[in-house]
């Protein structure tokens, strides 16, 4: 693969009478990414702002100022947006259209602009909430092979829709590569979780839940060593597969699992690594392969900073694409030199979360991991304004910390969603700390705390489970009976 720069610049008119919004966030694919990739750009006083992307396919990428707004670029291109501040002054849910309230200019090619005008119908049409609950619903309801069937026949529907909307607006090839590497990614993501998920809500555990042996038959169907499109949803899809991976040998998975519970001081064997990389290799090909391993290796520098060299060396060899090959030589350098130059005496890792268990003694925390962006993090708002009345007159506090957004989106967030208790804003640092420290791969995310301030559950239920309030019953009458 071959990486190359696209610019995305922009000015913003009428800046003035929002002096306050300056900031635009951009999404775009990025297969190296551990999260989703957001990236915060800052708007100048004088309206201006800038940002350099590193693509190696064309995508469709999302840009949000107050709104989401749809866009497609490929590497080399040059857009530049001028968009109208008074777009915060327009309180409809709708997706911002380009006759509205932006302008896009630049080395854009025809197919571009019907993606985007699919995009802008599809998120008010197609891909909505209902949707969105009705998969949950079917993931924790439907068997297995029910399940594939449900999203099969959403996967066709889009597609027939993809091809409908094409033919009316004469789109040509790019439209529908872009467009239907989407929707299979999409759904294939959504199959991919099912194995975990369906137990999870259903209070089973995940290695007492057997799918059929043809479940996964599926990835027959999908081109996952695709190299000239990449999506959102396929950095998503590889984590889930390489979950999968790691779950398959019950003695390997138990190592993952003393790793992820005691990162530095688990106790994993030198042929841990080799094994696992063994078993990507047998079961994997060509760039998912490839990917694989990086993801794997990125993992395992993070949880096992200590094994880094180990882990390093039993996947380097195995990695054929050079710029994948090379991108982890380069974390791995970057590790090695951390190393070198990092201090005797640990920083202080003191946050706002310590600071409020250090005050809120005698009470138990609900402390909640989210961000206005996440649509996941946002459907579990009302679930636990119910759970907060439910509860009303224990000694229970619900906390809610919001990372990797920006004061305005916060602010208004809490407002539009009416979130009712202890709201905190987290740093950069603290939320990184925190991620660390309770090892939190995605929000939202939630933590049950006792009343001692010791964190009894650092992967609580949500508050759409029935089970999160009988714990923190329980939890209360423990404290209660010991008293």
């Amino acid at each position: 693969m071959q990486a190359n720069k696209a610019i995305i610049s922009g000015e913003v008119i009428n800046l003035s009478q929002h002096k306050n919004k300056t900031w635009i966030e951009i999404l775009h694919p990025d297969i190296f990414a551990q999260s989703a990739p957001f990236k915060q750009i800052k708007i100048d006083s004088t309206g201006k702002f800038r940002y350099e992307a590193e693509l190696i396919s064309p995508c469709l990428c999302w840009g949000i100022y107050n709104k989401w707004f749809p866009f497609v670029i490929s590497p080399g291109d040059s857009l530049h947006f001028t968009i109208d501040a008074n777009i915060w002054n327009d309180k409809s849910r709708k997706a911002i259209s380009k006759e509205d309230y932006i302008q896009i200019s630049g080395t854009i090619k025809e197919d571009y602009n019907k993606i985007r005008k699919f995009q802008e119908w599809a998120s008010d049409s197609l891909y909505t909430r209902s949707l969105r609950r009705s998969i949950d619903e079917a993931t924790k309801t439907k068997s297995p092979e029910e399940f594939k069937n449900f999203i099969s026949k959403i996967e066709s529907n889009t597609k027939s829709i993809i091809e409908k909307f094409g033919k009316e607006f004469g789109a040509g090839p790019l439209y529908y590569d872009i467009l239907n590497t989407e929707n299979q990614f999409r759904n294939l993501d959504d199959l991919m979780r099912y194995w975990w998920s369906n137990p999870m809500m259903n209070n089973v555990k995940t290695e007492d839940n057997e799918l059929p042996k043809n479940y996964f038959s599926f990835l027959e169907n999908y081109n996952m060593n695709n190299r000239n499109f990449f999506v959102l949803q396929q950095s998503d899809v590889l984590k889930e597969l390489l979950k999968l991976y790691l779950f398959q040998d019950k003695e390997l998975r138990e190592i993952d699992f003393d790793i992820r519970k005691n990162k530095e001081n688990a106790n994993v064997p030198n042929s841990y690594f080799s094994e696992q990389a063994n078993y990507i290799d047998k079961s994997s090909s060509g760039i998912t392969r490839d990917m694989l391993l990086y993801l794997f290796t990125i993992q395992n520098f993070k949880q096992t900073p200590q094994n880094s060299s180990t882990a390093y060396s039993a996947v380097k060899d195995f990695i054929e694409d050079s710029y994948i090959a090379n991108h982890l030589h380069k974390e791995y350098n970057k590790l090695t030199l951390k190393k070198k130059n990092s201090s005797t005496v640990k920083p202080s890792e003191h946050t706002a979360l310590d600071s409020l268990i250090d005050v809120n003694k005698g009470q138990i925390l609900y402390v909640d991991f989210w961000a206005p962006w996440c649509a996941p993090c946002l459907y579990e708002m009302k679930p636990s304004q119910k759970l907060k009345k439910k509860l009303n007159g224990k000694p229970v506090q619900f906390v809610y910390l919001a990372c990797r957004t920006n004061k305005d989106k916060w602010e208004t967030a809490i407002a539009n969603k009416d979130i009712i208790g202890i709201n905190v804003l987290l740093s950069d640092e603290d939320y990184q700390t925190l991620s660390k420290r309770y090892n939190i791969q995605g929000i939202p995310h939630f933590l049950l705390i006792d009343k001692s301030g010791k964190v009894v559950n650092q992967n609580a239920p949500r508050p759409s489970n029935k089970n999160i309030e009988t714990l923190i019953l329980k939890l209360n009458n423990a404290k209660q009976n010991a008293n």
